[in-house]
């Protein structure tokens, strides 16, 4: 009977400590990963998320040149995890800005990644190409994501 009572506030103690260990880490996150499933790729160094309060504070090779007026910036890079980085890359703010000369897409497929759990639904979004990043834009929100190939294209 002792021995069960030892094993038993032992399993309850590691339990505890395990669930402590697990809101420590989901608060380091940064801001745009959101789901178990990013954590474990941010963790595992398959994706690097940082979050910028406007586009002036980003660095500029993470977003679209056009784009100088956006707020509550989420960009997202492959980690050093990450197997065949292109150059990849994807971005997503608040905007209530102008597109620049696009061409329209109908088929955009979608980010290296798959895009954040708050993205657009791809094959009923309206794509455009715009200076070598494939954008959408939709309820005040810009989404657009490129590569190396896609902005030598540009």
């Amino acid at each position: 009977m002792r021995t069960t009572r030892v094993l038993l506030t032992t399993l309850s103690g590691l339990v505890v400590v395990g669930a402590v260990a697990a809101a420590g880490v989901a608060v380091a996150m940064p801001d745009g990963v959101d789901g178990p499933g990013a954590m474990l790729a941010e963790l595992q160094g398959h994706r690097q998320t940082a979050a910028y309060e406007t586009t002036a504070d980003t660095p500029h090779e993470l977003v679209p040149a056009w784009a100088a007026d956006g707020t509550d910036v989420i960009s997202v890079r492959p980690g050093d995890g990450a197997p065949g980085d292109r150059g990849n890359r994807r971005v997503e703010m608040t905007w209530a800005g102008t597109l620049p000369d696009c061409t329209d897409m109908p088929e955009a497929g979608m980010p290296w990644d798959g895009g954040g759990s708050n993205w657009p639904d791809y094959p009923y979004s309206d794509a455009q190409m715009c200076e070598g990043w494939i954008t959408i834009v939709q309820d005040g929100h810009l989404y657009a994501w490129t590569d190396d190939v896609l902005l030598e294209g540009a």
